[in-house]
């Protein structure tokens, strides 16, 4: 088996049905064997009966059902145990492949490793209107979520310093080495996967992938975006329908993150800046809200004091 592709399933139906099909049209041809392990976490909007009747018809499609729901890294763990292709490819359910055969990875993958060590492979991702999604980017830092909480690095897209997080100052349209990719798409050797201990189970959901991008930089391997593959990626349209929720859960991943490779000095000084960032974003929209009461203003300022309590919260979201 040359590639198994690991999907993690929570109620997304109508998304995995397309991100089923489009992986039927990107294979290669009979050039190379795909198998797909969709892991469910508990999902009750019919995804279930669904993807029983395609793993009947399909020998290649395996369905593993968990009673409820274990999170994206400890699913994907599940997945990737059970897998027995020689390379991974982690994809969210909410994708569809746009442009480019699984082959072309592994030959992309087999050219940079005659000049180091291939960690982790990312596509070009599009959102559903087209614009380009910013999936390859450079290690959190202190500095960089200021940046980011703060907006600078959309003030100032071209900017090394303040773009720097998103990489929003270089051309996405050719390949490079780049500090860590988003888990929608992530393609890398299976024994490489194992030998770094997979995924970090104490992740939930979110910055499981920088972690282990960093994990694997720190051994010595390089990570690389690929423009050549192109999928589409409805970026939040299943992790979570809840906007404020989606946000703590993001942040409280993050600080999670500095606090195992860093340190819990580093995980308090980056919610003291998430913090900061947030109440500047709740008095700018209190003022909006005066004058458009019934507008967009006041939904995201009721949105912004609920991200409060998520995130100083105990729940895994």
């Amino acid at each position: 088996m040359d590639i198994s592709i690991i999907i993690v399933n929570y109620n997304s139906l109508d998304f995995i049905k397309k991100c089923i099909r489009s992986i039927g049209e990107h294979t290669g041809g009979n050039s190379i064997a795909v198998e797909i392990f969709i892991v469910d976490n508990d999902s009750n909007d019919g995804s279930v009966e669904y993807l029983k009747d395609q793993a009947r018809k399909n020998d290649n499609l395996n369905l593993i059902i968990n009673n409820k729901n274990l999170g994206f890294s400890k699913a994907s763990n599940i997945g990737a145990s059970g897998a027995k292709g020689k390379y991974l490819l982690f994809l969210n359910p909410d994708t569809r492949f746009l442009n480019g055969d699984l082959a072309d990875l592994i030959d992309f993958y087999n050219k940079k490793e005659k000049t180091g060590r291939v960690g982790i492979i990312g596509a070009k991702a599009l959102n559903p209107d087209g614009t380009l999604q910013l999936t390859a980017r450079s290690f959190p830092t202190l500095a960089r979520q200021f940046y980011e909480s703060y907006f600078l690095y959309r003030i100032f897209k071209k900017s090394r310093v303040f773009g720097s997080y998103f990489m929003t100052w270089c051309d996405h349209a050719g390949e490079m080495e780049v500090d860590w990719l988003a888990g929608s798409f992530m393609f890398m050797k299976k024994e490489i996967f194992n030998s770094v201990n997979m995924f970090d189970e104490d992740y939930f959901m979110y910055s499981e992938d920088t972690d282990l991008c960093l994990r694997l930089h720190r051994k010595g391997f390089n990570n690389y975006y690929y423009p050549g593959f192109m999928i589409e990626h409805s970026d939040s349209g299943i992790a979570s329908r809840d906007t404020a929720a989606r946000e703590a859960g993001i942040w409280k991943s993050r600080r999670l993150y500095f606090k195992k490779n860093y340190s819990a000095v580093h995980a308090g000084l980056l919610s003291f800046l998430y913090v900061a960032g947030i109440i500047n974003r709740i008095l700018l929209f209190a003022v909006l809200a005066v004058f458009k009461p019934r507008g967009l203003s006041k939904l995201r300022l009721k949105a912004y004091f609920k991200v409060f309590g998520l995130y100083f919260g105990d729940s895994k979201i």
